[in-house]
């Protein structure tokens, strides 16, 4: 498998679930002129990251490929189907996902929604609002407990993780309006394959 990836995107998640699996893979780094390109379309029609090449073909989307990955490989980070815990896990990956990633898409590049300049920084404060109200959503859930979902780490943290990180970038910092988010992704850090990710994508740790 080769999965194709950009340092710290949403790609960073299913990097860390190939890592704690240690099934054989391939990671091979997306630079900016190759991500823009026509050929990289026929990796990835939207020019995004992450994307996985299988024997069977391409899948894209993050959450998509780490299900896939889990059904096929199993692993420790997701509990059994049809418990409580899997749905848990299901619904905040999702809600990451559909909501909270599209916030902080939105609020950083407001130029790929509209062409129109004027309206940008409407846009922006709107997708910032949208962006902070999902954070504390997903801060409450990290309030009081040591992962998301039951009594270790899931998915959902390693989601999490990489929202976290990306909160550094916007106002309040996770670390300032976000306390409990912020600790559960240093907890994630400290994991060893999340240490493992991080020496091969150049990122460095939160602590």
């Amino acid at each position: 498998m080769k999965l194709y990836y950009r340092p710290g995107a949403c790609s960073m998640a299913v990097h860390l679930l190939l890592e704690d699996l240690g099934v054989d893979y391939e990671a091979i780094a997306v630079s900016d002129e190759v991500l823009a390109s026509e050929e990289y379309k026929k990796t990835n029609p939207r020019n995004q990251v992450p994307s996985l090449a299988t024997e069977d073909g391409l899948l894209t989307e993050s959450v998509a490929i780490m299900l896939y990955l889990s059904d096929k490989f199993g692993g420790n980070l997701t509990p059994a189907r049809g418990t409580w815990e899997h749905g848990q896990m299901m619904m905040m990956l999702m809600f990451m996902a559909s909501q909270e990633h599209p916030a902080f898409a939105i609020n950083m590049r407001p130029f790929r929604w509209t062409d129109d300049e004027s309206a940008h920084a409407g846009i922006k404060a709107k997708a910032e609002q949208n962006w902070l109200a999902c954070l504390t959503r997903t801060n409450g859930w990290a309030e009081g407990r040591e992962w998301l979902v039951g009594d270790k780490m899931t998915l959902a943290d390693a989601l999490a993780w990489v929202h976290a990180r990306w909160g550094l970038r916007c106002t309040p910092k996770t670390p300032d309006g976000f306390p409990a988010l912020w600790a559960l992704a240093n907890r994630v850090d400290a994991h060893p394959a999340a240490q493992r990710v991080m020496e091969q994508e150049g990122i460095k740790p939160l602590a």
